[in-house]
């Protein structure tokens, strides 16, 4: 699993221990309800908008079944599907605008606050509906008049939390590249480049052509770029596995990668991620393996391979 991946992991497992932990304290410390702080929110909120928004949205419906199952609290009708289907909505919108679509942080959050709120109304008007006109549930306004207090508290220290995250990853090298590799993903998926290079939480090189390539490229022109970066492509299979070994690139993630890939850059000590992992990097008409890709079955060495992908391409050429 790649560094990030695993940082994220525990960064939301943190986040949602803590988001079962301060409704309770606040309750017992201080005396605050629940409706008047929102303790819930802001965990939820810096899953999504530091952990993406797969792990926000699981941390949103998490949290309050936990908290229902341990504490009471929610009470499992009306309020827990309320709260799951809100809180599931905050997690998953700030991840998508901030993460994802990477708009700026306020709107992000803004923006995430009147989805929860409208999934909230939604979700209170279905379960009216089924109990028959009667509910022992704030309605939406109820709920936001409520908890204008906590509000407040999320849209003063959710940045300040965020921005510190950031500066302190950034500043021991961690985290991100999340950010630049969210990024060189959707430039990617919208067919801008073919492979970019992440270095220092920045995308310093991309570059977009058919298969290998533009590693090919790079490892010729200006290999010190590929060294200790983290190289987001396409595609990558054994060939392309190679050049980022020799490139000696620290970590490497592909859409689509191959087993074979996974397997030669964990034996190389390089970090792999992938979107989706095949058996095979097949030819352009699909009925066999790449050209490339067989050319270098037999070997392990990068530079060899380097050098057998290089005449492979030659007379691929030549043959037009």
């Amino acid at each position: 699993m790649p560094k990030n991946a695993t940082y994220r992991l525990v960064l939301s497992g943190f986040l949602v221990g803590l988001g079962l932990l301060l409704p309770f304290a606040t309750a017992h410390a201080f005396g605050m309800a629940g409706t008047f702080f929102l303790p819930m929110h802001l965990p939820v909120f810096l899953i999504g908008l530091l952990c993406g928004p797969a792990l926000g949205a699981a941390g949103g419906i998490l949290i309050p079944v936990l908290s229902s199952l341990l504490t009471g609290m929610p009470a499992f009708f009306p309020m827990l599907p309320i709260m799951a289907g809100e809180l599931c909505t905050y997690g998953l919108m700030s991840g998508l605008l901030y993460r994802k679509a990477g708009l700026p942080l306020y709107p992000s959050i803004l923006i995430s606050m009147v989805s929860g709120r409208v999934v909230y109304g939604l979700i209170f008007q279905a379960l009216l509906l089924v109990n028959g006109g009667s509910l022992k549930a704030l309605s939406v306004t109820g709920a936001l008049a409520a908890g204008i207090p906590g509000i407040v508290v999320q849209l003063t220290v959710l940045p300040a939390i965020v921005f510190a995250v950031e500066k302190h990853s950034r500043k021991n090298g961690r985290e991100p590249a999340m950010l630049a590799e969210e990024k060189a993903k959707r430039l990617i998926e919208s067919e801008k480049i073919s492979c970019a290079v992440i270095r220092d939480g920045k995308i310093v090189h991309t570059a977009n052509g058919r298969g290998i390539s533009p590693l090919i490229a790079l490892y010729e022109s200006n290999p010190e770029q590929m060294r200790g970066a983290l190289i987001v492509d396409k595609i990558i299979g054994k060939a392309a596995a190679m050049m980022i070994v020799l490139g000696g690139a620290k970590s490497a993630y592909g859409e689509t990668m191959s087993e074979s890939a996974r397997d030669y850059l964990a034996a190389h000590g390089c970090e792999a991620g992938w979107g989706t992992l095949i058996e095979i990097v097949s030819n352009r008409a699909g009925d066999g393996m790449c050209p490339l890709e067989n050319s270098v079955l037999s070997t392990d060495d990068p530079e060899t391979g380097y050098h057998i992908l290089k005449e492979t391409i030659d007379r691929m050429r030549s043959a037009g």
